[in-house]
Parts: C-alpha cells; sequence; structure tokens
C-alpha cells in the first residue's frame, strides 16, 4: 500500500493525464481482442483530450485522479443519468471508468478510489453506484465482488464489431 498517493477532483488542466492512463490500461486491457481499428477508433472517441475536456465541463461527470507527485496513478470516473432496467434505484452513479497505471496495480489504489467513489456518491444522495464489467476480466469482476458489489445479470458492450458481455454490478447502499 502507498500512503504517498493523493486522491483528487480532476480539474481541466488534468486532461492530458486522463487521456494518457485512460489510453494506456484500455489498450493494455483490449488489446487482441477486437480489430486495431476499433480499438484505436474507441480509445480516440472516449479517450480523447477533447473528449475528457467536454466531460471535465459537465455537471453530470466527475473524475477523481490518484496521484504520486506529478505522476496519474488511477482514475474513477463517476456519471449521473439513466440508469439500466437491471437497476432498481433511479438514482445511482455510474462508475464509468475505474483504471489504475500497470505501475501502480497491487498497491491499494483501485480500492482507495472505489472508497472516493462511494463516499462521492453518497454526498450526492445517491441510492448505490452501478458499473459493468467485462466477463473475461477475471482480475475485476473478484475485486468488484470483494468490495461488496453483486452481480444483476449480463449486458452487451460493443467495440466496434465486436461483441463483449459484461456483468452489470451494483453497489447500494441502503444494504438491500
Amino acid at each position: 500500500m502507498i500512503t504517498a498517493i493523493s486522491i483528487r477532483a480532476a480539474v481541466p488542466s488534468d486532461a492530458p493525464r486522463l487521456s494518457a492512463l485512460g489510453r494506456e490500461v484500455f489498450i493494455d486491457t483490449y488489446s487482441g481482442t477486437a480489430s486495431a481499428h476499433d480499438i484505436q477508433r474507441h480509445v480516440d472517441d472516449y479517450f480523447g483530450e477533447s473528449t475528457i475536456s467536454y466531460d471535465l465541463g459537465q455537471a453530470s461527470v466527475q473524475y477523481l485522479l490518484a496521484i504520486d507527485d506529478e505522476s496519474c496513478a488511477g482514475l474513477v470516473k463517476l456519471r449521473e443519468g439513466d440508469t439500466p432496467t437491471l437497476v432498481s434505484a433511479a438514482n445511482a452513479i455510474e462508475v464509468q471508468q475505474l483504471y489504475v497505471s500497470t505501475d501502480f496495480q497491487r498497491m491499494g489504489i483501485g480500492r482507495r478510489l472505489m472508497d472516493s467513489a462511494v463516499a462521492t456518491a453518497q454526498e450526492r444522495g445517491s441510492a448505490g453506484i452501478w458499473l459493468s464489467v467485462w466477463t473475461e476480466a477475471d482480475w475485476a469482476t473478484k475485486f468488484y465482488l470483494d468490495y461488496g458489489f453483486i452481480s444483476l445479470g449480463e449486458i452487451p458492450f460493443m467495440l466496434g464489431d465486436t461483441e463483449y458481455v459484461d456483468y452489470l454490478m451494483w453497489l447500494p447502499f441502503d444494504g438491500s
């Protein structure tokens, strides 16, 4: 466990580091599972600096960063909005991304980011947090189950022409 890591809300000037980390982790995770073109298009669309800058200006989106000196060790992206029908609470917040840089994995940073995400969602009066996680990402699924999430079922995720299957996971704050 690294104690020098601090967690803070992202600001507009963080867009380049959020972009770099998002690209790194997504490519590391999905490389070889879809066409290189589809993966590149996805990271350009979702992790481009202009996309992240736009997101940072939206009241419904918040990024939290794990910072070690000047390095971006991890991020969590929270989004308020529509929830899948399998999630029973209308006022749930989505964890759209929880990424930890390869150099900082297995140091407790993911748990600290999730703790911060839960605290943020509770401060906003959310009934819980939902997320989707690729069924082939056993390490991630285990992390969420160990954290207390429950699986509500499976949902599709399209990456270009490739269909993935994700688990839809839910962490209620009221214990139900």
